[in-house]
């Protein structure tokens, strides 16, 4: 038996290297490959702009703002950013006329608007408290108005994009991540006249104006079925039974990257704790490349399971594994040779101390890139939140590992540890959810009609 499950995967292996030497990967991972890319490349553009025209205290301010922007903005979402996805793609596939599909897109919209203008009107009636909770000081109360802008503008941009990858169009979803995430900012910054708080309104604006233009002309193309009552209270409970314990999963998630660094801080300094950071930055990097296959899996293998393709399902995100780790393990390898001199060549040699902890944090890249593919595909076929499990226990074992550093562990093998039980504890969720799925009375072995947008 374990001969014969080695050989299987050893196969799978062999099928996604050829897959990946021949470059028969669809082109739906390639543009959402290139758009993740892009975001990531015109955060740093954007930085560098907001350094060089700003000034110090107006880089403080713009720095703060946007970390507001995103930090307020996750738990408001109540798990939509998931949940839409999910649930869009299992009823595109059971009801093609997309008038249930619609329905869900509709109770996102009846969860996000009440609780974003709640969230806004009482930061507007208390601006300057708002400002001493983020800044420290309730001067910066004039930062209030922008940042909830920001707040409501990434809120829209997250329900549209959600809606596109649950319908699979993933063009225009990826056109719009791009022109919102990754040159929408960097514009505002230039037009900002060396203003803070004008960047922030001006990426607002932006990212309100074009989700709204986007989905109106979404709707306008394909039409729009009003759902019956029941089926919009039906949506309105999935979503909110479904993205709401993610959220507590998400909240351990930036936990393990941002406790660690703390730790740091508070036992080494805070020059230990920013390589530290950057170390753990290079894993988050290599991780974020495989991000992109799981934003195309999750509306794939939610639309398979409504009809029950498990076998295909098994397959998919077998071969999207295998190759995902393939490739990281190239990385990895390469990174682990060429370390002690490429981090001194391109930082410079004060972060030659920054060699050690990310040899040891890159070596979790590999279990921790098997956790970035696979969460979700987890979210497509389980209601049941194995991601927030996984991720709990994780931090939980990092925290006590570090509690007790002086004895066993420094803080790096620590991290590097914790990626290892994360990436186990999800493969082996992984299995578990899929048995249970075939075992279960909706394992059929079908297709979705129209064949396979993913082409594999």
């Amino acid at each position: 038996m374990p001969g014969g499950l080695l050989q299987a995967q050893l196969s799978v292996l062999r099928a996604a290297a050829s897959d990946v030497w021949q470059g028969r990967w669809p082109k739906s991972y390639a543009f959402t490959f290139v758009a993740e890319l892009g975001v990531l490349l015109g955060g740093l553009v954007t930085l560098k702009i907001a350094g060089d025209t700003l000034g110090p205290t107006g880089f403080g301010e713009y720095a703060v703002a946007r970390r507001a922007v995103s930090v307020l903005t996750f738990p408001l979402l109540l798990g939509l950013g998931i949940s839409i996805p999910r649930y869009v793609s299992l009823t595109v596939a059971s009801d093609p006329s997309g008038k249930t599909a619609a329905g869900y897109s509709l109770a996102s919209l009846c969860i996000g608007v009440p609780l974003v203008t709640t969230f806004g009107l009482a930061g507007l009636i208390a601006p300057t408290w708002f400002a001493g909770l983020f800044y420290g000081d309730p001067k910066f109360g004039f930062l209030t108005g922008p940042i909830l802008l920001a707040i409501s503008g990434l809120y829209a941009h997250t329900l549209v994009y959600a809606n596109f990858r649950g319908r699979l169009r993933m063009w225009p979803a990826n056109l719009l991540q791009l022109g919102n995430l990754a040159v929408a900012p960097a514009v505002a910054v230039l037009t900002s006249r060396e203003n803070a708080a004008g960047a922030i309104r001006v990426t607002g604006i932006v990212w309100l104006v074009t989700s709204a233009a986007t989905a109106s002309w979404s709707v306008l193309r394909r039409g729009f079925q009003a759902p019956a009552g029941d089926v919009l209270k039906k949506a309105t409970l999935d979503l909110l039974t479904f993205g709401a314990p993610r959220v507590v999963g998400e909240f351990a998630l930036f936990g393990f990257f941002a406790l660690p660094t703390f730790y740091v801080a508070h036992t080494v300094g805070v020059e230990g704790a920013g390589l530290f950071s950057f170390a753990l930055s290079l894993v988050q990097v290599l991780s974020s490349m495989f991000a992109a296959v799981g934003i195309l899996l999750l509306p794939y293998i939610s639309r398979q399971v409504a009809t029950g393709s498990w076998e295909r399902i098994g397959n998919v995100v077998s071969k999207s594994l295998a190759a995902s780790l393939l490739v990281t393990l190239v990385a990895v390898a390469v990174l682990e040779i060429m370390m002690g001199s490429l981090i001194p060549w391109v930082m410079g040699r004060t972060f030659a101390p920054a060699v050690v902890p990310a040899r040891w944090l890159v070596a979790g890249a590999l279990p921790f890139v098997a956790y970035t593919l696979l969460r979700d595909p987890l979210d497509a076929i389980a209601v049941w939140p194995y991601n927030t499990i996984n991720l709990g226990v994780t931090l939980l074992g990092v925290m006590a590992a570090l509690w007790f550093g002086n004895v066993w562990f420094s803080p790096a093998p620590a991290v590097a540890l914790g990626m290892l039980l994360l990436g186990a504890l999800t493969v082996l969720a992984w299995r578990r959810a899929l048995g249970s799925a075939r075992a279960g009375p909706g394992a059929l072995v079908g297709t979705v009609g129209g064949g396979s947008e993913l082409g594999v």
